[in-house]
């Protein structure tokens, strides 16, 4: 069957093993290279088809006339367009171009193509890239971003898969502009972007969503992975300062996450709702990544065991330090075991070992649950009150080291 070219991007990358992209530009190098000269076309081309496989016939077929031609049904339709060249070559006496051939097999025998426009390839992909990229960064732009979203929702609904969307926004970027100028904004974004495409895997689709708001799109990776993705990137940028006139320009961004299916069946649904995960991440001091979950806690709880000291002004308890041993942990809250049953609303304050050192982080929270689980055992729920953001930092780099290690 032969669709027209809105299906083309979903139906050829759907279990395909190899870069299509590569595919296209090969082809087309192929057709302007040696253009005029049929049969070295015809010996180039059978070359990129050993190399990358039969599938690519339906690229070649997609080049010249725009039309998906399923891929296990490409090498027929391209054969008969041979045939219809050496055809119309015959009866015209003289050598007709391929790009001739496929506009009056797809016009005349197998038609497809009711009104064809004949324009040049190289001007065609320029168009067609300009339409598709954000010239500023060469990130996708945000008309490409509902195409590409809506298709690799599509995929992921069809093979059951996770797919997860990271909503960055760079911290303090109208100081930037304000401070150093609107060319010097213009080159952050450039720098972050390129940090995006060097730490991404070729199936991610970064995009410029608007203004400093950037997304990336992954399939196939579910929140832990992403989690880890994300903060690799929070990092790579904020170590990574750009330059404009001898003068440093330090930045951060913040970062909001959210997965299908647990968080949205719609392209719409994940963009709230990882937009409400980066206002969380501003909310707590910038420079961080938060996870958006529907759950009732609307944020992640990891599982992992860690002794921490807890304090309290209570009167019933004792004032020393008590160990006490976490069972899990989030960004707005702890849940650990306790020999001492404290009281719902009590204020404790919690000394957290994030990194392999001595020093401890200090949070503090209200006792929200208490539940006994064996003789003098209670698991103690707790919310967190007062974090500062270096905490809230340590505490994100913390859940991030605790996910790598699973």
């Amino acid at each position: 069957m032969i669709f027209p070219d809105t299906d083309y991007i979903e139906a050829v990358t759907c279990g395909q093993d190899f870069n299509m992209d590569i595919v296209k530009e090969s082809v087309i190098g192929c057709f302007s290279d040696f253009a005029g000269e049929n049969d070295k076309i015809i010996t180039e081309l059978n070359k990129i088809v050993e190399k990358h496989g039969e599938e690519t016939y339906s690229r070649i077929i997609h080049v010249l006339a725009h039309l998906f031609v399923e891929p296990e049904k490409a090498k027929n339709c391209w054969d008969k367009i041979i045939v219809h060249r050496e055809m119309l070559s015959r009866c015209l006496k003289r050598d007709v171009t391929f790009q001739t051939a496929i506009c009056d097999y797809f016009c005349s025998i197998e038609i497809s193509l009711k009104n064809p426009k004949v324009v040049e390839i190289s001007v065609f992909e320029e168009k067609e890239k300009a339409s598709r990229f954000d010239n500023l960064t060469g990130l996708f732009n945000r008309n490409q971003f509902e195409d590409s979203i809506s298709q690799e929702l599509t995929r992921s609904k069809r093979h059951h898969q996770e797919l997860s969307l990271l909503f960055f926004d760079l911290d303090n970027f109208k100081s930037v502009n304000d401070t150093y100028g609107h060319l010097a904004g213009d080159l952050v974004l450039k720098n972050v972007s390129r940090i995006l495409l060097a730490e991404i895997r070729a199936e991610d689709i970064a995009i410029r969503y608007g203004g400093e708001e950037l997304l990336i799109i992954l399939p196939q990776t579910g929140k832990i992975n992403a989690l880890l993705l994300g903060d690799r990137i929070r990092e790579k940028i904020m170590e990574t300062p750009c330059i404009y006139q001898d003068k440093q320009i330090n930045i951060t961004v913040s970062g909001g996450l959210a997965s299908f299916p647990a968080d949205g069946e719609d392209f719409n649904e994940l963009v709230e709702h990882a937009d409400r995960g980066l206002y969380k991440a501003k909310s707590d001091g910038k420079n961080n990544i938060a996870i958006y979950s529907k759950n009732h806690r609307r944020f992640v709880r990891f599982d992992f065991v860690s002794e921490i000291q807890v304090q309290t002004t209570s009167d019933w308890v004792p004032p020393d330090i008590i160990l006490a041993s976490t069972r899990n942990l989030s960004e707005t809250g702890l849940l650990f075991e306790s020999e001492i049953a404290f009281n719902i609303g009590d204020m404790i304050q919690m000394h957290i070992q994030f990194k392999k050192n001595n020093s401890y982080t200090q949070i503090t929270g209200t006792v929200v649950r208490i539940e006994i689980y064996q003789a003098n055992r209670y698991d103690i729920g707790v919310s967190f009150i007062k974090i500062d953001p270096a905490a809230q930092n340590e505490l994100s780099s913390y859940v991030n080291r605790l996910i790598s290690q699973k």
